[in-house]
């Protein structure tokens, strides 16, 4: 094999750093686990190319530990003043949601 012909492989390797790597934010807070998500909402009827603000919901998954089920209740997140703009803001929300909900500040129906 020539020096100029060397395996794609060879040429392309990336640290660990430079990989994209998806974490989902954990915390235990009082005897509970609360693992939280985001996900961008679209603009008008789920189209990701309408044009218009980026929107973010999120979902907190509340459960005992250690784990009891497979099916811990998950709630979505209710904002007081409409949907945040960015996903670490949404995730920062569900977990305050899901802090009041261990408190029994609120009483949401589970999704």
């Amino acid at each position: 094999m020539s020096r100029h012909r060397r395996p794609r492989i060879l040429r392309r390797q990336r640290s660990l750093c430079q990989e994209h790597i998806m974490t989902i934010p954990t915390l235990e807070y009082r005897g509970r686990e609360l693992r939280v998500y985001s996900q961008m909402l679209f603009p008008p009827f789920g189209d990701p190319h309408a044009p218009g603000p980026k929107r973010f919901g999120s979902i907190v998954r509340i459960d005992t530990i250690p784990s009891t089920s497979a099916t811990a209740p998950r709630y979505s997140t209710i904002f007081e003043h409409g949907a945040p703009q960015t996903a670490a803001l949404a995730l920062d929300l569900a977990m305050q949601f899901g802090k009041d909900i261990v408190d029994g500040r609120i009483a949401p129906t589970a999704i």
